[in-house]
C-alpha cells in the first residue's frame, strides 16, 4: 500500500478526501498513463464543491491541484506535472459514489 504524505489532518474529510484523489492520481500515472498534468473541468469542480462543501479547497490543494491560471478556463489543474514540461492533459474522473462515502463517514466522525 502507497502511504501518501497529506497536507491535511489525517480521518478528516479533507484528509481522507485528499488521500483518496492522490490515490487516484498514483494509479494512473503508474498503472496507465505515466506521469501527467491533471485537471478538472468546470462541472467536475460544482460536483466536488456540492460533494466536499467548506472541506474542497483543503483538499484539492493539499492534492496538487490549483485553479487554472490559463484563460478562459474555469476548471482546477496541477500543472505540468510530466518530465517534458506538457500541460494537464488527463482529466481526471473520480468515484463520486466513493467521494461521498468518505464524506459521509469522516463527517459524522467530525461531528461527533
Amino acid at each position: 500500500m502507497v502511504k501518501f504524505e497529506l497536507s491535511n489532518p489525517p480521518h478528516t474529510v479533507a484528509g481522507e478526501a485528499e488521500r483518496m484523489i492522490r490515490a487516484h492520481m498514483w494509479c494512473h500515472d503508474n498503472h496507465q498513463y505515466g506521469v501527467g498534468g491533471y485537471y478538472l473541468t468546470a462541472d467536475d469542480v460544482k460536483q466536488l464543491r456540492a460533494i466536499l462543501g467548506e472541506d474542497f479547497d483543503a483538499a484539492m490543494r493539499g492534492a496538487g491541484f490549483e485553479p487554472d491560471p490559463r484563460p478562459r478556463r474555469s476548471g482546477w489543474w496541477t500543472g505540468p506535472r510530466s518530465p517534458a514540461g506538457d500541460g494537464a492533459r488527463i482529466r481526471l474522473q473520480l468515484k463520486l459514489d466513493h467521494l461521498r462515502a468518505v464524506v459521509g463517514f469522516y463527517g459524522d466522525r467530525q461531528a461527533a
